[in-house]
């Protein structure tokens, strides 16, 4: 029989995996909720015309990414492969424009097919910020101030990663430098790979986000979008350098950077380190000005960003500051234990229900030694033993298992206790 493997491009999470990306997603909806942005949740599945729509034909994600089929009623359905136009798709819906801007905070599953590689799998976990209704760019330096303290607050230091930013400019701007982007890239097409080749028929713009090395030096000589930026597109970038600089963002500006979506103008940004592999980018974003019109929807500016779960993780792997867990196992001696036990045990969780310094994993064995084995597996940091001399003397054996070291005390002393183990005087 074929053993069953998870699906290529997909993974299992383990226990001590799982708490660092818990960890993670709950510093983002701490940070997110003091910057006044409110959770939602959108469909891991939706219509295709979503993405059609608004990624772009030209895109990679579109091209060749996407998980799309069609249901039982030959309705075409996509998994969701990025975060921004759902979310458009749920303002317009639940005509949330009454109250602008809507600033609003969003966590789940992506899936693009693309081959797997580090900080890259087909089923990837983002976070994702947006602000509707917003034109000036104070919004945008919001959302780097945001991006930048939260990945500060998990342990990533500013010297671990660049803020890498450039402009895309208005509509005007684009169609003026594609044209001369297009004609210089047409005197080097022995240079461009098939790839590049058909996206000068279509996008030229999508050469810039080119990952081969000859196209590279290639775009060392090639025009810079810069020198086609209308006056107001010029303002808008000035000013948001400026402010960067004011308010002490280390900004760098790249002339390439361009993101691969095509609803982008404007403002555009990066989050990028030499420490993930090839993947270099963990957090991205920009102005997007025009989208919701394009969905359907009322004539709204808006921008975001989007930041990668797993790759974050991989920043931090080596310094991670998890919270520090009491674990205890609490370990019923005989079946005839068993139920006085859970109801001692139980009493102290009804009371501490959602405390976050201590965990009691409760088990009945038939002898004290396989107990013991099993919170030392579970890498316990105490045992609270409750046999039959403890159920009769209402006392409960606390042992420590580092040094094996324990104590027997009253039941009714166990809560100060839990809380505050240095007070144990072994």
């Amino acid at each position: 029989m074929r053993k069953l493997q998870p699906v290529r491009g997909t993974k299992d999470i383990l226990e001590e995996e799982h708490r660092q990306i818990v960890f993670i997603t709950n510093y983002w909806q701490y940070i997110t909720s003091a910057y006044g942005f409110n959770m939602i949740q959108t469909p891991i599945i939706e219509d295709s015309e979503v993405f059609k729509k608004t990624l772009g034909m030209t895109s990679d994600i579109i091209k060749k990414e996407t998980y799309t089929f069609k249901d039982r009623s030959e309705n075409e359905i996509t998994l969701r492969p990025e975060g921004t136009a759902p979310v458009v798709r749920f303002f317009i819906n639940n005509k949330l424009h009454h109250s602008l801007p809507q600033k609003l905070s969003y966590k789940g599953e992506m899936f693009r097919y693309d081959r797997p590689q580090k900080g890259r799998l087909r089923e990837f976990y983002q976070l994702g910020l947006e602000v509707i209704g917003e034109k000036d760019i104070s919004a945008d330096i919001e959302l780097i101030q945001i991006a930048k303290q939260f990945v500060n607050t998990i342990g990533i230091k500013d010297n671990k990663f660049k803020i890498l930013v450039n402009s895309l400019g208005d509509e005007e701007s684009r169609k003026k430098y594609s044209i001369e982007l297009k004609n210089f890239f047409q005197e080097h097409k022995k240079v461009l790979t098939n790839e590049s080749l058909e996206r000068l028929k279509k996008n030229p713009l999508r050469i810039l986000d080119t990952k081969n090395e000859e196209e590279k030096k290639l775009l060392i000589k090639a025009p810079k979008l810069k020198n086609f930026l209308s006056s107001q597109s010029s303002d808008i970038f000035s000013e948001f350098k400026d402010n960067c600089k004011e308010l002490k963002i280390p900004i760098v500006v790249d002339d390439n950077l361009v993101r691969g979506l095509d609803y982008y103008n404007n403002i555009c940004y990066e989050f990028v380190s030499k420490d993930i592999g090839s993947q270099d980018s963990f957090l991205a974003g920009g102005r997007y000005d025009g989208l919701i019109k394009k969905m359907g929807g009322p004539d709204y500016p808006g921008c975001g960003f989007a930041a990668g779960v797993e790759r974050i993780r991989l920043l931090c792997s080596k310094n991670f500051k998890l919270p520090v867990d009491i674990n205890y196992v609490a370990i019923a001696i005989g079946n005839k234990n068993k139920i006085r036990a859970m109801k001692i045990i139980n009493k102290f969780r009804d009371e501490f229900e959602f405390n976050k310094y201590f965990s009691i994993d409760f088990i009945c064995r038939d002898d004290l030694s396989k107990g013991l084995r099993y919170a030392s597996e579970k890498k316990a940091d105490f045992a609270l033993i409750l046999g039959d001399d403890e159920i009769l003397k209402k006392e409960i054996t606390i042992k420590e298992l580092k040094s094996r070291k324990q104590i027997k005390i009253n039941i009714s002393n166990l809560f100060n206790y839990l809380l505050e183990p240095k007070k144990i005087k072994f």
